[in-house]
Parts: C-alpha cells; structure tokens; sequence
C-alpha cells in the first residue's frame, strides 16, 4: 500500500472553504479514473461522507469528493492491491449502527436518486423510502432531530419498560410541553402507531414471560406458564376463594419492528442484491 505521505495532498489541497488546488483537481480526477479501471459500476468512496462505508457510482464519487473532500487517515488503496472488505462487513456495519441507522437509510436513497436511470428501485422499496424520506423533518425549528427518530426513541422507551398506553400517552405529552409551539412529537400511542404504519413499519407483538425467561412464540406458543420459571403469561386476578384466575391480558409483551425495511434497503440496486 502506499504511505500517508503519498497522500498529503488529499488533505492541503482541499481546505475548508477555501477552494481546490489544481494538484487537488488533477490527482483526485486521476484516483477516481484508477478507482474504476476495472469497469465496475460502484466502487468504495473515500470522501468525508460516506468514510470508504458505502458504494458509490463514478459520476456520484466524484460530487461527493468534490463537496466533502476525502475522509480523514485514508488508509485503504484497492486499486492498489489492497483487498476489498468483504459483503459481510459492510453489511454487519449497517445493520449495527443503531445511532445513525434511518439517517443513513435516507442518504443511501437519495444517493441512488441521484443517479437517476443507472439504477432501478425496487417499487415497494421506494414508495417505503419516499415515506421515509419525508418523517426526515425536524422535530421543531431548533433542533436536527427527526421527528421519526423521536417516535422511535420513545416507543423504545415504552418496550423496554412494558409501559401501558395512558403511561405512554402521559410520557409523550410530558415531554410535548417541553417542546417549541408546533412541534411534530406524536401525541398518543395511537398517533405513533398511525405513523409507523404509514410508513408500513407494523409492530409484531409477542408475549414474553413477565421474568424474562422465555418468548411464547413456536414450541411455546400454546403454553400458559412459562416452561422455566413457571410464571404466568397473563395477569392474574385473585378470586374470593383464596386461588387466582389469569385473565386474557399478557403478563409481558415484546414488541418487534420487522428487518424487511432494513433488507429492502440492501436490494434497493442489482449491485447490492449480488
């Protein structure tokens, strides 16, 4: 591989705000022909943005360069010999960035829009990331959280501490009052839930032992107690004569948001898909 002092130039020639040099222009016009000698449609992009993380088309690799520079310690050359990381990384990368996981879902589609008729999107695909594209919007004026984001955050909330819906409407209205007039927070359960379907996001609920031993999904789908620890799996009620009685509410529920969005994501192009 080459040095970084080979690569000083990635950097001095591209300063904040303050144009780029022509040795910039030329070098940088040179790496990406370089990048895609051997033909391919995609390659790694190096800029500041996309941090060598995802795939880009030529003609987006060079906008991207052009606008946000190179990523800081470059250090990966493929077209000089040095190994492409595998499908599997780059997948395990995307699917584990909780933190930024709908910000980069976004950039991807509008990336691949961009490009216009090089690529083809999968019809359900777009109609989900258009919606998606438009939950982008602030939570109120003054902040870069989405309003998406902040649904998720709050009903993450609500999973994790088995909250009813009036404690969850409690919640959120709580936290509304804290916000700027006009703010686009959901402002019940049921306004949440009306948004995660428009954006074909449902919920799968599943009834988990009240102690946390087991789902009751497959071989304990039809099981009343759990198999480990015995508890029930619906609120029981005491009755006069001393014994308890379950009732039809579950003791605990799981509350899951399908991977298809995610997977839909990574098929979005017949790059991707291969």
């Amino acid at each position: 591989s080459t040095s970084m002092d080979d690569r000083e130039w990635m950097y001095t020639g591209h300063p904040s705000q303050a144009g780029r040099t022509t040795e910039w222009v030329t070098k940088t016009n040179e790496f990406v022909e370089a990048a895609f000698a051997r033909g391919q449609r995609k390659s790694w992009c190096p800029c500041l943005k996309c941090g060598n993380g995802r795939e880009q088309a030529k003609k987006t690799m060079c906008r991207h360069l052009q606008k946000h520079g190179f990523k800081r310690g470059y250090t990966r050359w493929t077209p000089h010999g040095e190994p492409e990381r595998s499908r599997e990384e780059v997948v395990r990368r995307r699917t584990n960035n909780n933190g930024t996981g709908i910000v980069d879902i976004v950039a991807d589609f509008n990336d691949a829009r961009e490009e216009g008729s090089e690529e083809e999107l999968e019809e359900s695909a777009r109609a989900f990331l258009e919606m998606l594209n438009s939950s982008q919007q602030p939570l109120h004026d003054h902040t870069n959280q989405c309003q998406l984001d902040a649904i998720a955050q709050a009903m993450s909330i609500k999973t994790q501490f088995n909250m009813s819906r009036d404690s969850f409407n409690s919640m959120v209205t709580s936290w509304g009052r804290s916000l700027l007039e006009g703010h686009k927070l959901a402002k019940s359960w049921y306004e949440a839930k009306k948004i995660l379907r428009a954006l074909k996001m449902p919920y799968e609920q599943i009834h988990a032992c009240p102690n946390r031993c087991v789902l009751f999904a497959k071989e304990y789908a039809d099981d009343k107690y759990c198999a480990k620890c015995k508890a029930s799996r619906y609120v029981e009620r005491d009755l006069s004569d001393g014994t308890k009685k379950q009732s039809k509410v579950p003791a605990n529920v799981l509350r899951c948001f399908p991977i298809l969005p995610r997977i839909q994501r990574l098929y979005l192009n017949e790059d991707t898909a291969k």
